[in-house]
């Protein structure tokens, strides 16, 4: 017996303390996802811009904090957010000490909330090169302002907070895949911006989404990687194979392709597949809902990567509340919606959205507008069923 206590006393010695820390919180084993080494299944919620009041006023930001308290009390197992504002450099460059010092305060109040993080370091990634003056293919130019901009913030953020229980998954960027290969690509960008170069193509987000979790694992060997992508448009497959011109179809793709397509958007070391999901009120369709889940997992299980359905909602995002919106009727399918994800056996989900103020969105929840709060309900028992 004592031989055995030393044989194992000697394999946590030779265990790296960070790489315990990653092994009791979140990790993926042969496609499944795992916590504290066991499988594991939740619904969390996405509080996007929960960070923006906390790093511009530091221990001020009192309806952030108590936000952050009301999202504990509620057992929320997870929030996902951006982590540096949807779009804005600044307040990082300006004073990167108080930056970090506010970062610090968002991950120590959700740690004491026992609330997991999702942090999505990039979360517009390709407006990224025009804070620096350069165009969107700098992505692929080592040498480039953005990607010294990117490694540098990379490597101090997962550094900063790889030992962080509280840190569940590190996330690139926020559907970074929409924008790949569009014809019309241009008509979107101002017209000092239409330039080939700002032309996003597959394999240019192919190489970004890989350099980026490859950074990451130098430094954090085991958390969980998204890429943060959604679903991929239906003629993803097609729109790579073709010059980028306006044109009167997109194509469509077969399923062979359009599993192709989203294996794109999970290239390795990434080892989650990120899609996002949302249904328009009054139209939803349970077999609908329940046949895209399939055909999800589907696509997962064959990359051998858990699914995390990063959005899911029954709205547009950031729209306001219908005058006419009959909420019994909504509130019926938002139920169906997360039996369905449940079946699904979806490894992770997160509800799209919290807000800490009172902006009446449509399907948003929050401490101060109360008209969909039963959607925290609908989480707690989706993990209670989980068996949290």
């Amino acid at each position: 017996m004592g031989r055995i206590w030393i044989a194992a006393l000697l394999c946590i010695a030779a265990t790296p303390p960070a790489a315990l820390a990653a092994q009791r919180g979140l990790t993926v084993r042969g496609g499944v996802l795992l916590k504290d080494g066991k499988p594991y299944r939740a619904v969390g919620i996405n509080a996007v811009a929960l960070a923006d009041d906390i790093l511009a006023k530091g221990e001020a930001a009192a309806q952030s904090f108590r936000a952050i308290q009301y999202l504990g009390d509620k057992k929320i197992p997870f929030i996902r957010f951006w982590a540096s504002y949807f779009d804005n450099w600044k307040p990082y460059y300006e004073d990167p000490k108080r930056y970090w010092h506010n970062m610090d305060l968002l991950v120590a109040a959700c740690e004491k909330a026992h609330i997991g993080l999702v942090p999505t370091l990039f979360w517009n990634a390709w407006t990224v090169p025009f804070y620096f003056g350069e165009f969107r293919s700098a992505w692929l130019d080592e040498d480039s302002k953005t990607r010294a901009f990117a490694r540098q913030y990379t490597r101090e953020f997962v550094s900063r907070y790889k030992n962080r229980r509280t840190v569940w998954i590190w996330e690139f960027a926020n559907e970074d895949n929409l924008a790949w290969d569009l014809p019309n690509a241009l008509t979107f960008l101002p017209q000092a911006r239409r330039d080939s170069r700002n032309i996003v193509r597959s394999y240019m987000g192919i190489l970004t989404e890989r350099t980026f979790a490859r950074e990451i694992r130098k430094i954090d060997h085991t958390r969980p990687i998204s890429s943060g992508a959604s679903e991929v448009r239906p003629g993803q497959f097609h729109l790579a194979s073709i010059p980028i011109k306006p044109g009167p179809g997109w194509g469509e793709d077969t399923p062979e392709q359009a599993a192709e397509a989203t294996a794109w958007t999970a290239p390795a070391p990434i080892d989650i597949l990120s899609m996002h999901h949302y249904e328009k009120p009054g139209q939803y369709n349970p077999a609908a809902v329940r046949d895209w889940l399939r055909t999800a997992g589907e696509r997962a299980a064959a990359l051998k990567r858990p699914l995390f359905l990063g959005e899911f909602g029954m709205l547009m995002p950031w729209a306001h509340t219908p005058a006419d919106l009959d909420d019994a009727a909504y509130r019926k399918a938002l139920n169906d919606y997360f039996d369905a994800i449940f079946d699904s056996r979806t490894a992770l989900a997160a509800y799209w959205a919290f807000a800490p103020d009172s902006k009446p969105y449509i399907g948003t929840v929050g401490p101060e507008y109360k008209r969909f709060e039963y959607v925290m309900d609908l989480i707690a028992e989706y993990n209670l069923k989980c068996g949290r």
